[in-house]
């Protein structure tokens, strides 16, 4: 009985503990994390410009590479079948000539326009949109520098076939074909030796309306060789102390020793001409009486042995003999014929392009040139001259016109 008590008592127990007892939670099943899809934007390629495009696809400005396949540019320069020059050369018909004999495929308009016109051609054309021309040949001086380089008008190009043969100051801001020496010169048959030794003396009362030159006023390149004489100004001042053993005395407006110097050259009255030939003539023509001095070119030197002029240049002047200046090669902006450009360039730096420049008082940039008998070497030359400073005179120009022109008037 007492065995039936205790299990009894045993069931309510266990009933009543199970009556207690808090029920299981099920587990949390967490949801499954779905990434977002991560959607990726298509590369935004922006559209070239008409120029851009032609820069790439002809591998000038931002796309120039020295690599450069040669039988591919004569292909396509022949495919092109033409090229237009715009040059500030005499001889540029010469050397067309004897392009169309080289690749008769490709004809070749040069037109000799002058160094003005070459540049308005090229800026109005450009300006407008009417992409013709596809050679720069010519100088271009201040304007070249300060502003049609800058805006992209004419495209910097190195043939490779002559890379390794010009120096690299030469190849900037374009090729350059060749250079051109103005030297400070006087009459040779009037004169044993040049009759000064400093060109301050140009200022004085004995030299007042003696001496010639193409008229700076009129002259964009004249008025920036006497520019790159005042972009000297050091240089100025030391010949200046050297010739009168004092410094020179500075007025209102004559900052430093150049401005200085040019004022009294122009206060001197030197004789305006409207071109070199006329200046060689006014001073250099034999059986002269009255002696002058000129600025004109060290090429004019082959008119000298010829016997049909009498100059020499001023040997030892101080502080400088005269200026160096350059002719460029460049293509223009958009030219219908780059290949055809390319190649143009290539062959005028050549040899056998060179040829109807290759004469007594003219440098070439290439290395391998041999000046003729008699002639100084470039580098003889260029440590007796300064090198246009065509941002000087780009800067300066409006203002020393006129400041060259009201001198004149006193």
């Amino acid at each position: 009985m007492k065995a039936v008590i205790r299990i009894a008592t045993l069931v309510l127990l266990v009933s009543f503990l199970a009556a207690c007892a808090k029920p299981t939670a099920a587990p949390v099943v967490e949801p499954p994390v779905v990434e977002e899809p991560v959607v990726t934007e298509a590369p935004v390629v922006e559209e070239l410009t008409a120029q851009q495009q032609w820069l790439k696809d002809n591998q000038l400005g931002e796309y120039y590479t020295d690599e450069q396949d040669w039988a591919a540019i004569e292909a396509a320069a022949i495919a092109e079948g033409e090229v237009l020059v715009y040059a500030n050369t005499s001889k540029i018909e010469k050397s067309a000539k004897a392009f169309m004999e080289k690749y008769p495929g490709i004809n070749v308009q040069a037109f000799d326009l002058g160094g003005d016109d070459v540049l308005l051609k090229t800026v109005e054309e450009q300006k407008a949109g009417a992409f013709t021309g596809d050679v720069w040949s010519s100088s271009g001086g201040a304007e070249l520098v300060g502003n049609v380089l800058p805006k992209g008008y004419v495209w910097r190009f190195i043939p490779s076939t002559v890379a390794d043969r010009i120096p690299e100051q030469y190849t900037h801001p374009l090729l350059m074909a060749r250079l051109g020496t103005a030297v400070f010169a006087y009459n040779s048959e009037l004169n044993d030796t040049c009759p000064i030794t400093n060109i301050w003396e140009l200022t004085q009362p004995e030299w007042k309306n003696k001496f010639f030159i193409e008229d700076p006023i009129n002259d964009a390149s004249t008025l920036s060789k006497l520019l790159t004489l005042v972009s000297h100004s050091e240089e100025m001042a030391a010949a200046y102390v050297e010739l009168y053993g004092t410094e020179p005395v500075l007025e209102e407006d004559t900052p430093d020793a150049g401005w200085l110097w040019l004022k009294k050259f122009a206060q001197n009255g030197p004789i305006p001409q409207p071109g070199g030939d006329e200046v060689d003539e006014a001073f250099a023509t034999p059986g002269m009486k009255e002696s002058y001095m000129a600025i004109t070119s060290y090429s004019n030197m082959a008119d000298v042995m010829e016997g049909n002029l009498v100059f020499e240049p001023c040997w030892g002047i101080k502080p400088i003999l005269g200026i160096q200046s350059q002719s460029y090669l460049g293509i223009i902006n958009q030219a219908p014929h780059p290949n055809a450009a390319k190649l143009w360039i290539a062959w005028q730096v050549s040899e056998e392009g060179r040829k109807p420049w290759a004469k007594f008082g003219t440098y070439f940039t290439d290395s391998t040139y041999e000046v003729p008998e008699g002639q100084k070497p470039l580098s003889e030359m260029m440590a007796v001259t300064w090198f246009i400073d065509e941002q000087f005179a780009y800067d300066h120009m409006i203002e020393a016109r006129d400041f060259y022109l009201i001198n004149l008037a006193e």
